[in-house]
């Protein structure tokens, strides 16, 4: 049986909004939303086209709004049972890179929300991750909360699983992100995608200035305009294709991977 997952970073709510379109063509039967604003009638609006709402989390302030991450499922095709936080301590080094985050104002700590499902059809159960990763921090940071997550969750290798999200992952140490993951048994399924993320659009739509305009506009120019955040990994499925949905509501790319349950 086949099934659809779709992670998508929606700027500040912006592309959740426009999410019809895209389910409309696509019809993703989980959807892994970063940047979501968490109040319960704004996460009823999927609820419309037929979803329902797994779990989510608050992560952040902004616009005098909160916004986190939410994970929604079809119910047609899957049940939910239940969901996880892990618990990701700050060490020293960490703190530093929080408290720059704070000074540049950008407030987007990280997080990880597991969630467990059954398959209606073949009774198989599926754990997905939906991450939002730190914003201003090296990679060594973002791998450290990764294996913090996985080890804190204690999560079964034979257990099918995703994990996928905006992991704000900067292109170096790419061998690092590729051998933590195989730790885990995790296989990319995102490694034809070259570009996730624009810096452009989030100039263009945040209008954005001071600090923050400074800083996307050096990334802008040392990355030649294009970096890849947004990722998928999985385990025990087989994968039929991975494709990047080329529509602009944010400055990040929604991505869509189709698996299927391995057979016995």
């Amino acid at each position: 049986m086949r099934f659809s997952f779709l992670t998508y970073n929606t700027l500040f709510n912006n592309a959740y909004l426009k999410l019809e379109k895209i389910i409309d063509q696509y019809h993703p039967d989980i959807l892994c939303l970063q940047e979501v604003n968490t109040d319960i009638d704004n996460l009823k609006l999927i609820e419309s086209k037929g979803y329902l709402l797994a779990d989510y989390i608050n992560s952040f302030i902004k616009f005098g709004k909160i916004y986190g991450i939410a994970t929604f499922y079809n119910p047609q095709k899957f049940k939910f049972i239940s969901s996880k936080t892990p618990k990701i301590d700050i060490n020293p080094t960490e703190f530093f890179f929080s408290l720059f985050q704070i000074l540049a104002g950008v407030n987007k700590p990280k997080s990880i929300l597991k969630c467990d499902f059954i398959e209606k059809k073949t009774k198989k159960k599926l754990i997905v991750c939906n991450a939002h990763l730190i914003v201003l921090a090296s990679n060594g940071v973002r791998i450290n909360h990764l294996k913090k997550a996985f080890n804190t969750l204690n999560i079964d290798k034979n257990t099918p699983m995703i994990i996928g999200g905006d992991f704000n992952y900067l292109p170096y140490q790419r061998k690092k992100l590729e051998q933590t993951m195989k730790k885990y048994s995790l296989i990319e399924a995102t490694k034809n995608i070259r570009e996730t993320y624009r810096f452009a659009l989030t100039k263009e739509k945040m209008n954005l200035k001071g600090i923050k305009k400074i800083i996307l506009n050096i990334l802008d120019k040392l990355l030649s305009k294009k970096m890849k955040n947004d990722y998928i990994f999985y385990r025990q499925l087989k994968l039929i294709k991975t494709e990047k949905i080329n529509i602009d509501f944010s400055d990040h790319f929604p991505i869509i991977s189709t698996f299927s349950f391995k057979k016995k």
